[in-house]
């Protein structure tokens, strides 16, 4: 057998050699996601080659590709609970060291807040333009003792609504922003005079 036959033979053996010291795990790219799982991630690291299993705390991922060198494994990511899983990966020599996940929820919508109203009285009669500040005010719509406000708009950050008063009876009454998020009322409400 010639030389170079034998270095080929070899090279294609290569791959199908156990790594002598077991799967050795480096780091998992990108090392975070999202809760319901279904994104792909990559695995990198040492002897990862013929991997049969690539889990995600105790749930096992769907290995989509490997390397032949055992440097890659691609898995398609599990669903789980928000918090850091340990991730490690299974081969015929043995089971790797483990690597952190980080589990992401999606943040809860915040509430409104609104903190004032400009002005605080205007007439019964209705039409007085107000702004109303706080903050999550964004498409936001007001009612003044349950009585839709004209909204004239928002500003990009939120912090700011603006529209015209409803006609309302003399007194004080109260006035309520409310978003798909949840509703604040304002304090000290709005006086028609």
């Amino acid at each position: 057998m010639s030389a170079p036959q034998l270095a080929s033979d070899q090279h294609r053996a290569l791959p199908q050699l156990p790594f002598p010291f077991g799967p050795l795990l480096l780091a998992v790219l990108p090392n975070s996601g999202p809760v319901a799982g279904g994104n792909t991630v990559q695995l990198f690291g040492l002897g990862l080659g013929g991997a049969t299993s690539v889990l995600f705390g105790t749930t096992p991922a769907t290995i989509v590709s490997q390397d032949v060198l055992g440097l890659t494994v691609t898995v398609v990511v599990p669903a789980h609970a928000a918090g850091v899983v340990p991730v490690t990966v299974t081969t015929s020599s043995g089971t790797s060291n483990a690597v952190s996940y980080s589990y992401v929820g999606v943040a809860p919508p915040v509430p409104p807040t609104a903190t004032s109203i400009v002005p605080v009285s205007g007439p019964a009669a209705g039409g007085t333009p107000f702004v109303i500040t706080g903050t999550n005010l964004t498409g936001a719509t007001v009612t003044f003792n349950g009585v839709p406000a004209t909204v004239l708009g928002s500003d990009p950050a939120g912090l700011v609504v603006f529209g015209l008063a409803p006609a309302g009876a003399a007194g004080n009454v109260p006035v309520v922003v409310t978003t798909a998020s949840g509703a604040a009322t304002v304090p000290g409400g709005y006086t028609y005079v």
